[in-house]
């Protein structure tokens, strides 16, 4: 079963919505089988698999983000190498697939692999079998294979941006995991947890409850969280007014979507703008987002070359 940690953070989700995941994850926690989990960022992904993996028996938990490592160093960091396989290479250096064992390996965000390992994470994940860099001697996978993927995934598929047969091979067993918007007891129980943990007074009329139910949430579980512990910041009271600031400014950010029919790529990049100039720092960002201080980074590149 679950460890105690991660079900206490689990039994805070209340909407049937979750009640129904959670009951899907329990009944193929101890299968073999790949599993892919899509949502979009700040829907719970990372905390979903990791229950999955919990219930499952297994250890340990390999998380890896595949958007924190240069494609260039991926293959010498998950498989590992052999001394001497390339300049610098002193050592054998055992990679994270071999420490994983028979536990679990989670590739966080497989959407964001370039075109080169994801052929060869697809022949990997059909032999499970693998070669460390410089050595001629294959390897076993033992561990269960967890996936994360944003939730335009099957989109980049279509548009030759991801492959079709790794997504299909990948995704036997797919797991969508809603938005906060669609799981409105959530949004109540998760105030509740989060106005405790940041010791916040809640004093909102039920105009304010309304609004927070009604708001589009597009930074999902983080940018409540977030709200909550704004609150504790600006006098540890979350009032009607802080509410509808961020209505204004969610409301502003839904508006230019809809004017311009943004594509959810935009949509997230207006997002990530809007917080850095709320907040001004990449740590603050990074944290709100879930992702790492590199991704946001390599993001924001990527924002100021177009």
């Amino acid at each position: 079963m679950p460890n105690n940690t991660i079900s206490a953070r689990i039994d805070l989700l209340a909407d049937p919505g979750s009640l129904q995941l959670k009951d899907r994850l329990d009944r193929i926690a101890a299968l073999n089988t790949p599993v892919l989990l899509i949502g979009e960022t700040g829907s719970g992904k990372d905390v979903w698999a990791e229950y999955l993996h919990a219930a499952s028996g297994r250890e340990p938990f390999l998380n890896l983000h595949c958007g924190d490592v240069p494609e260039t160093l991926l293959e010498s960091e998950w498989f590992g190498y052999r001394r001497g396989a390339f300049t610098g290479a002193e050592r054998d250096f055992d990679g994270k697939w071999s420490v994983a064992g028979n536990g679990t390996l989670f590739l966080n965000r497989i959407d964001l692999l370039g075109p080169g390992i994801q052929a060869k994470l697809l022949r990997i994940i059909e032999r499970r079998r693998y070669y460390p860099l410089g050595d001629v001697r294959e390897l076993n996978v033992s561990a269960r294979f967890l996936f994360s993927a944003d939730a335009d995934i099957e989109a980049q598929v279509h548009r030759g941006e991801f492959r079709a047969d790794l997504f299909y091979r990948i995704s036997t067993l797919s797991v969508s995991i809603l938005p906060l918007r669609e799981r409105p007891e959530d949004i109540r129980s998760l105030l509740a947890h989060f106005a405790w943990r940041f010791g916040v007074d809640v004093q909102l009329s039920a105009a304010g409850h309304r609004r927070l139910l009604d708001y589009p949430w597009p930074g999902n579980i983080r940018e409540l969280e977030n709200l909550v512990e704004s609150a504790r910041i600006f006098g540890g009271v979350l009032t009607d007014e802080r509410v509808e600031h961020l209505v204004r400014d969610g409301a502003t950010l839904l508006e230019m979507a809809r004017a311009r029919e943004w594509t959810l790529e935009e949509m997230e990049k207006a997002y990530i703008l809007h917080l850095m100039r709320r907040y001004g720092r990449r740590t603050t960002v990074a944290r709100i987002l879930g992702i790492s201080r590199k991704s946001l980074y390599n993001r924001l590149k990527k924002y100021e070359s177009n």
